[in-house]
């Protein structure tokens, strides 16, 4: 793009921001401009209605003055106006070359997309309001009414509207005649009765360019706000769109195409071209051709054959192609590294546990309650495969599976076949593994219940309450106190047991699973498309998470994958408190906004950390592992606010302040909200054993801080870190490399894992008639300095990298002289 007067176009900003971030923002920068872009096609004052109520501070934006020019037929309704003419309205408004503009309407950004399309395309910074004004006062905030004080001039530079993000006449024509050298993907944003040509038109000809798609500009929202970018890339994926597909959005006159526009960016697929004339120019013109109707998207067709002979021969062409591109000695090399450190670690920790023949009542009682206990892991398992069905599951389908496969025209259920049998295998095979042949019913519950749930189209509240209903009743059934209750698991849990306790009816349950497998096999017809391109999206980028050990990312895929979303108001309205540094404030806002179904999980891995605490205490040491990987998962929890400001990297390098101390603020107010979930620790173990109260007081704080440090750790390891060179790493031979990435993975649970050694020490004082209490408060002053030290590295770790960037900088420099 051409630039005037050496003015460097640079957009910092991110495209999205949401009406917390805004308030945040108007806070911390003094240089912000929110515009109101309000308008509307029926013709209401958006002036007036803006006096009536907007953002405090807000400048009114035109559509027609500010943002367009006067329209001729050939032009279409809002033509972009001249760079001389947006320069003096932008610096008229108190918009200059470095501000940052946030627009806003109450469309979802129909029309304030267009202000931010216009201002990014120029280099500049701008970002769309997510929600509007809606989702500003949806949080109790006010609005300020009548006019705005005028704001003082600014100098806006400019600048030609750049040629390469527009499209002209003569171009549409072109990919629509097929006369193109490089077709590219005309999307309409215009409603389907508007786009078909049914609805009265306001426009000389009805209808739209030939070979455009439809893709109303309110398919990207969901309640007002921007889809997720993953649902985008589903929604836009359906419309024949991929990754880096060159995109001409346009709409009726220039403006709904702009949030096409933005929702492609957001999605990571494309950056589209804009057809600012669109349909009210074209329609002006009656030597351009029209269609009417709606616009068939073309199937792929199999390569040769027909039917499922062409799929299989797809699936085979793939999976030539991704084994000839596995570096076999490095996938090899990665599964000795594996199983040497891994499996070594499982051999020592085994050491740990202590062989000693069960007494005759402890054998009684596992004959006697054991099977309601492993029944309980078939329920949970018949669980789980209602929730995975009422969210998509339990297919997880690769995406070029669902982009061609399933449109080829072969009917789903065969399609589908292959890969249900090969998930059913998996699961039972691994599942057979750890439990024998109850393993393998409880994997073949969950994959027919999952099944059946997806196909059935059962909502999530129904399938999440009939899941917890059966957990609940087979847990109530193993208790002691009601061993007489049959519960719905009783007769699987009695199938690991078969030898010692075998009973006929007990086999019922094989021939029940599969029954139920094969309805859901009978049903694979009705499997979602659009939930399967969904999953195979997040499948896709969650595989991609694990092979890089970012287990943060896994744990927000996997929020992504159950539809877990914050929500809209937190819990309740914390007061503003000018004492309290703005990384509390923004911390507990963000912790507030936990949905419930969050916060159960966490309360599940406090459970999970205490029981296994108290199997610590009485001499299983190596539950230590469980119970700090649970006190971790609590950790990347409980710093998800952290977590989301580095994923903004681009906006917290332009606070005015260091990163390192920035970052240690924000972890805070997690410090203090997690002690709650500590205590549900603290109450598991002094509930099951009385006489360690004062131990398991004492080990909470240096448990829930240590998986705090290595969550810290995981996650501020993942930031982008402008010092060191990745390329460097890239020259790292494989046996440096790989075991550098394993330690990386594994030293943040490492950490969390520290944590639980008070306990390990009171429980080996105890066992020597020593004091137990005080064994676990100096261990504990220890695990303390541990954390004390994580915290010094992330306030000095921009610093430690720079200084040895530069030791090895010089290091260099003298061998380069030496020699």
């Amino acid at each position: 793009m051409d630039v005037l007067d050496g003015l460097e176009p640079k957009v910092l900003v991110p495209l999205v921001m949401s009406a917390d971030e805004l308030d945040d923002l108007l806070k911390t920068s003094a240089d912000v401009v929110v515009a109101d872009v309000r308008w509307y096609l029926d013709g209401r004052d958006a002036r007036s209605i803006f006096q009536q109520g907007h953002i405090s501070g807000a400048v009114f934006i035109d559509v027609d003055d500010d943002l367009s020019q006067p329209s001729t037929p050939t032009a279409g309704r809002h033509p972009l106006p001249s760079p001389e003419h947006f320069a003096r309205a932008m610096g008229r408004l108190g918009i200059g070359d470095d501000t940052h503009v946030i627009a806003y309407d109450d469309t979802g950004g129909m029309t304030a997309g267009r202000l931010v399309v216009m201002l990014r395309a120029l280099g500049r910074q701008a970002s769309l309001l997510d929600g509007g004004i809606g989702a500003w006062t949806a949080s109790g905030r006010t609005l300020e009414q009548g006019s705005v004080t005028a704001r003082q001039h600014r100098a806006f530079t400019a600048q030609p509207w750049p040629d390469e993000l527009l499209v002209t006449t003569d171009e549409v024509l072109a990919h629509s005649t097929g006369r193109s050298t490089n077709p590219a993907v005309l999307i309409d944003a215009r409603p389907a009765e508007r786009f078909r040509g049914d609805a009265a038109s306001i426009d000389p000809r009805p209808g739209h360019v030939p070979g455009a798609r439809n893709a109303p500009w309110s398919a990207v929202l969901e309640n007002g706000r921007l889809r997720s970018p993953s649902a985008l890339r589903a929604h836009f994926k359906s419309l024949g769109i991929t990754r880096g597909s060159d995109v001409i959005a346009s709409c009726g006159s220039g403006v709904s195409a702009c949030l096409n526009v933005i929702a492609l960016e957001w999605s990571g697929l494309t950056t589209a071209r804009l057809f600012v004339p669109s349909w009210s120019s074209w329609a002006s013109d009656d030597s351009l051709p029209i269609e009417t109707g709606d616009h068939q998207i073309p199937e792929l067709v199999a390569p040769s054959g027909s039917g499922i002979d062409g799929v299989n021969e797809l699936r085979r062409a793939r999976r030539r192609k991704r084994m000839a591109e596995v570096e076999w000695f490095e996938a090899l090399y990665r599964v000795y590294l594996a199983a040497f450190i891994f499996g070594g670690g499982a051999l020592f920790i085994s050491g740990f546990v202590k062989d000693t023949p069960a007494s005759a009542s402890v054998v009684d009682d596992v004959l006697h309650f054991g099977p309601g206990w492993l029944g309980l892991l078939s329920v949970i398992a018949v669980a789980m495969g209602l929730r995975s069905g009422s969210r998509g599951g339990p297919l997880a389908l690769e995406e070029a599976e669902v982009r061609h496969v399933l449109l080829a025209p072969v009917r789903r259920r065969r399609v589908l076949l292959r890969p249900t049998l090969q998930r059913w295998r998996s699961l039972t095979f691994a599942a057979s593994m750890a439990g024998a042949f109850g393993g393998a019913v409880a994997a073949t519950l969950f994959v027919g219940a999952g099944l059946l749930t997806h196909s059935l189209r059962v909502p999530r509240q129904i399938s999440t309450l009939l899941g917890g209903a059966l957990i609940v009743w087979q847990f109530v059934s193993a208790l002691p106190s009601h061993a007489s209750m049959l519960g719905p698991g009783d007769a699987t849990g009695d199938l690991p047991l078969w030898g010692y306790r075998s009973r006929a009816t007990d086999l019922i349950t094989i021939p029940i699973a599969f029954v139920i497998l094969l309805l859901g096999v009978v049903l694979l017809d009705r499997q979602s498309l659009e939930a399967q391109s969904r999953r195979a999206a997040l499948v896709t980028q969650l595989r991609f998470a694990v092979t890089l050990q970012d287990l943060r990312t896994v744990l927000v895929i996997r929020r992504q994958l159950s539809h877990e979303q914050s929500r809209r108001k937190p819990w309740f309205k914390p007061a503003r408190n000018r004492g309290f540094h703005s990384e509390w404030q923004r911390t507990i806002h963000g912790l507030l906004r936990f949905p419930l179904s969050r916060l159960a999980r966490m309360v599940v891995l406090a459970s999970v950390a205490g029981f296994a605490s108290v199997g610590t205490l009485e001499g299983t040491t190596p539950l230590i592992v469980v119970s700090g990987i649970a006190f971790f998962l609590l950790g990347l929890e409980f710093l998800e606010p952290l977590a989301q400001e580095i994923d903004h990297g681009d906006r917290t390098d332009a606070y005015p302040v260091e990163r390192g101390p920035m970052y240690l603020r924000l972890t805070h107010a997690s410090i203090v909200f997690s002690a709650p979930f500590a205590a549900i620790s603290v109450f598991i173990i002094g509930v099951s054993r009385a006489d360690w109260w004062v131990v398991a007081v004492i080990g909470a704080l240096p448990a829930i801080t240590a998986g705090l440090a290595g969550a810290a750790i995981n996650i501020v390891s993942g930031a982008p870190d402008p010092i060191s060179s990745s390329a460097q790493s890239n020259l790292m031979p494989p046996e440096v490399a790989g075991t550098a990435n394993v330690i990386k993975a594994i030293w943040p649970v490492l950490v969390a894992i520290v944590g639980q050694l008070p306990l390990v020490a009171a429980q080996a004082a105890a066992e020597k008639g020593q004091g137990a209490e005080a064994a676990a408060a100096r261990t504990a002053i220890a695990v303390l300095l541990v954390v004390g030290l994580v915290g010094a590295w992330v306030h000095r770790r921009d610093a430690i990298r720079a200084w040895m960037d530069k030791a090895a900088s010089e290091s260099r420099s003298t061998s380069r002289g030496v020699s």
